[in-house]
């Protein structure tokens, strides 16, 4: 069509599901409380990277996600089901039927010059008068493509905000669910028995609800749990009112020990989880904390008292 230019409509920047998993890690943040640079000295990722991340610019890696849900001391499970879907749909192959949509959805018709309307001619003094050119009075074409054009902007703007809105009621009820004490739909476990020994317990899903099979108080203000989860097969040692210094190793009989220590001072003031040993047997789990760089050494089992 002479007179016209075509114009492209950009893609659009990322799925649905990517902007999901965007929106999921916003909420994250947000109740970490922690700034891009505090996020930085926090994990193996820069400020620079957090901001891509956070932006939707570049899809995060499922080990930043993990990072993230700790920090916010939030479960992983919901968000990196997200962060899956996310990753199956930046994978997923264009269908064949995408690309070759017609001309009038792909692109859209601008007029580079809308001609003026030919001044209709009066009629002759004869008996048949001439013919009215109708064709030359009807609206200028471009109406016909731009009106679907403003419904189209206008309807995918409606389905972004039902979509964020959907992203913030499943959050906000799977945390719900959370803090009520009310178990949301457990996700499979990420692995079992020995395979679980030296692994993170939020990482792998075993710290979901598992059990606590003791308590001991080696110190005013210092508490160590035993936990055990039956669908992993495996036990750990949960830490609060650790200080810098202190040193906690988890074990049982003829596994491979395991331990967590408190380097700085981002280590204190919150929870701290030793890596998980394998176990059937809870009531084999043993714990033993130093407290202090030149600290005595202590040991406890589900029996009360010091071992």
């Amino acid at each position: 069509m002479e007179g016209v230019t075509r114009m492209s409509l950009p893609p659009p920047e990322r799925t649905a599901e990517e902007s999901a998993c965007v929106e999921a890690l916003r909420v994250l943040r947000l109740r970490s409380g922690l700034s891009l640079k505090e996020l930085a000295d926090r994990t193996p990722y820069s400020k620079s990277s957090w901001e891509r991340y956070l932006n939707g610019k570049t899809h995060p890696p499922r080990a930043a996600v993990v990072a993230l849900c700790r920090l916010a001391r939030q479960p992983p499970a919901h968000p990196l089901a997200l962060w899956e879907r996310a990753e199956t749909a930046r994978n997923r192959p264009p269908r064949g039927g995408e690309r070759k949509a017609g001309p009038a959805s792909a692109q859209v018709p601008v007029p580079a010059q809308v001609p003026a309307p030919a001044p209709v001619p009066e009629p002759a003094p004869a008996p048949v008068p001439a013919p009215v050119p109708v064709r030359e009075q009807s609206p200028p074409p471009e109406r016909r493509h731009r009106r679907p054009s403003v419904r189209h902007v206008r309807v995918g703007a409606v389905l972004a905000v039902a979509l964020l809105g959907a992203v913030w009621l499943v959050m906000a009820g799977a945390w719900r669910s959370e803090s009520s004490g009310v178990p949301a739909a457990e996700p499979e476990f990420a692995c079992h028995g020995q395979r679980c020994t030296g692994q993170d317990v939020i990482a792998t899903r075993c710290g979901m609800h598992p059990e606590t099979v003791s308590t001991h108080r080696p110190e005013p203000g210092i508490r160590i749990d035993l936990r055990y989860e039956a669908g992993c097969g495996a036990g750990w040692a949960r830490v609060w009112g650790q200080r810098v210094g202190d040193v906690f190793t988890v074990s049982v009989a003829g596994g491979e020990p395991q331990t967590v220590d408190v380097p700085d001072t981002y280590a204190t003031g919150r929870r701290l989880h030793t890596p998980m040993v394998a176990t059937d047997r809870p009531e084999t789990l043993r714990v033993c904390a130093r407290l202090g760089p030149d600290g005595h050494r202590e040991c406890y089992t589900p029996a009360p008292g010091p071992s």
